[in-house]
């Protein structure tokens, strides 16, 4: 999930922030992707006959949005010389969706979704050769456009049971570093901090999704209810820099930007016409 990095030995050696990462479920990635592509061939190759039969939904449209748990992958050295208490952003995703039926089972998904993602770190590390503890945060928010392949598993009843996998594209619009700690050996206390945007990390970010949900019809229109999770194919550069006072000057120590992935899970609502 993330990381941290040994601290210098002095005011000017530069400090490595290593990262803890969570590996996350790539099988399953891989496996519903297979899926909803096995789906489609199989429907593709039904009589039209059956598929005429059954009905085609038509076109339709719709608002969704919920809640959003972000946080960041990345590498585990086998030297770790830090601790880490990774936590999530807990914040909002929402947006607008397309569906474009393609039998009466399998359809086309094309999202326009705003994300906000990132991730909140506290590590242990010694700075100086003094322990200290480090609060970092990682605000990222993200307009989204998924295009994702959707399958019902129900046909004929009142509520759909429908699954979904596929790619999406992330424009960064905004984005925050903020860092902020204590080093205390006794006889004195040094602050470091650090608050700044994020302007040298990638705008775009890549991403696999894959997710499940329930829609069922009420009041003439459908309501929806959906997990998805997304991860980034290609990892970040994100800062780990920060500022020490010395006297009335500020002197920075710069560290070699960790590569991290996002990933977020995301439980929303919604409404389709």
């Amino acid at each position: 999930m993330t990381c941290i990095t040994e601290a210098p030995q002095s005011c000017h050696d530069t400090v490595a922030v290593p990262w803890e990462i969570m590996n996350v479920f790539r099988l399953p990635c891989t496996a519903l992707l297979v899926l909803a592509l096995a789906a489609m061939g199989s429907e593709a190759t039904a009589a039209d006959g059956d598929r005429v039969a059954a009905g085609r939904a038509p076109i339709s449209f719709g608002l969704k949005g919920g809640l959003a748990l972000a946080q960041h992958q990345g590498t585990t050295p086998r030297d770790m010389q830090y601790t880490v208490d990774s936590g999530s952003r807990k914040s909002l995703a929402a947006g607008v969706f397309l569906v474009l039926p393609v039998t009466d089972r399998f359809s086309l998904q094309q999202e326009v979704l705003y994300v906000r993602k990132g991730s909140r770190q506290d590590i242990g590390v010694s700075i100086f050769e003094v322990p200290a503890v480090l609060h970092v945060s990682y605000d990222m928010d993200y307009l989204e456009i998924p295009v994702l392949t959707r399958y019902r598993w129900t046909r004929g009843g009142a509520v759909d049971f429908y699954t979904l996998a596929g790619f999406g594209f992330g424009l960064k619009v905004g984005d925050r570093y903020r860092l902020s700690g204590l080093v205390d050996d006794g006889t004195e206390t040094i602050p470091l901090s650090a608050d700044s945007d994020m302007s040298e990390v990638d705008m775009f970010d890549f991403h696999f999704t894959y997710g499940l949900g329930l829609d069922a019809p009420v009041g003439g229109q459908r309501l929806l209810l959906e997990y998805r999770f997304d991860l980034s194919l290609d990892p970040l550069p994100l800062p780990t820099y920060a500022d020490v006072p010395f006297g009335e000057e500020t002197t920075r120590v710069d560290n070699e930007p960790v590569p991290l992935r996002n990933q977020c899970h995301m439980l929303m609502m919604g409404i389709r016409f």
